[in-house]
């Protein structure tokens, strides 16, 4: 008798949503210890008490906050517990305090792992999100994900303006990073042995990654990539769109540059690869557009196969491209084939 109750529960869990295969796939955790932090100081400064040692070392030991300075310093930018200390108690931070109360609180009730699954559509059946999330109260605006090969991490920047939408699509757009990480291993096996400056064009190939996960976040291909934010993101994103073709001819440019050795330093094609991100820069607008094409023409499955290999991603491309030229109907831009052929594809 015990082992048919067992038996009718597994089944019974196994017929519910959120359990079975898609519920391991999918781990967020989620660790507010650094809001928290600045909250009780700032609640200790709006009450007219001190702000001890003790609460700031409270702040300054939170696993959020420790993180965050390791990625600041990886990515070459000043970053002082003092300063850290003059931006918690500035006025206007002071003046958001109740409402980054309610805010955090919102989101700590937010159910991280039902959002994350939604983009498992766009990941091979294999790939798996696992992370930390630390929602923070941090100078720069941005949300990020951090160390995704070791000890995977999702910042996202505590905003009251920001719609329970937006914040879900923003834990997609992070989440699907965390699950392609994967991918990108597998990748960098592929290319190791190619010839240097043509294993660096395949290499920023892959960063191609956040156009795809803002196609992730979205859906599908038939949905507007910004439809869970407000009208004036929607407006930015359409009129960004009207640069497409410039935008590809740019990143082109870039990657025949690498190929022909046209950068002194690898540090300069570095920078010029990290100005493509911007605020939806060509690797958002370019990987969106080239990812949601290949969709169209070939299928998601195709789609989710090339983002193991982000070559196949432009040739498929390319080969949509040429048909819909062919065809009469609006015209795309291709990738130079001397790129396509100097990376494999």
């Amino acid at each position: 008798m015990p082992t048919r109750r067992l038996f009718v529960l597994a089944f019974l869990c196994a017929a519910l949503p959120g359990f079975g295969a898609e519920t391991e796939r999918v781990r967020l955790t989620l660790d507010a210890s650094e809001a928290e932090a600045v909250l009780a100081i700032l609640g200790k400064g709006s009450g007219g008490q001190a702000v001890a040692d003790a609460d700031w070392r409270r702040l300054f030991d939170s696993e959020p906050y420790i993180r965050l300075k390791k990625r600041e310093a990886a990515m070459r930018r000043n970053f002082t517990d003092d300063e850290f200390k003059t931006f918690v108690l500035s006025d206007d931070v002071a003046k958001q305090a109740s409402a980054l109360q309610r805010t955090l609180e919102a989101w700590k009730k937010a159910d991280l792992r039902a959002t994350a699954q939604r983009i498992l559509a766009y990941l091979p059946e294999d790939a798996q999100v696992r992370a930390k999330v630390y929602p923070m109260i941090k100078p720069k605006p941005n949300s990020f994900v951090f160390e995704v090969a070791t000890d995977p991490a999702i910042f996202l920047y505590l905003d009251p303006e920001q719609s329970q939408s937006e914040f879900e699509n923003t834990v997609a757009h992070e989440s699907h990073h965390i699950g392609y990480s994967g991918a990108d291993k597998r990748y960098d096996d592929r290319i190791k042995g190619l010839p240097d400056n043509a294993r660096k064009a395949a290499h920023w190939m892959g960063a191609f990654g956040e156009g795809l996960a803002v196609l992730a976040a979205a859906g599908s291909a038939d949905v507007h990539p910004m439809h869970d934010f407000k009208g004036d993101e929607r407006v930015r994103w359409d009129q960004d769109m009207k640069y497409f073709d410039q935008e590809l001819a740019q990143v082109d440019q870039f990657f025949r540059d690498l190929l022909s050795g046209g950068f002194a330093k690898p540090e300069v094609a570095d920078h010029v690869a990290f100005t493509f991100y911007g605020y939806r820069g060509p690797w958002y607008v370019v990987g969106y557009k080239i990812g949601a094409v290949v969709e169209k023409r070939f299928g998601r499955g195709v789609l989710v196969d090339c983002m193991s290999d982000p070559r196949k991603l432009l040739a498929k491309y390319n080969e949509a491209a040429a048909e819909q030229n062919a065809a009469g109907q609006p015209r795309l831009p291709l990738w130079s084939a001397e790129v396509l052929k100097a990376v494999g594809h």
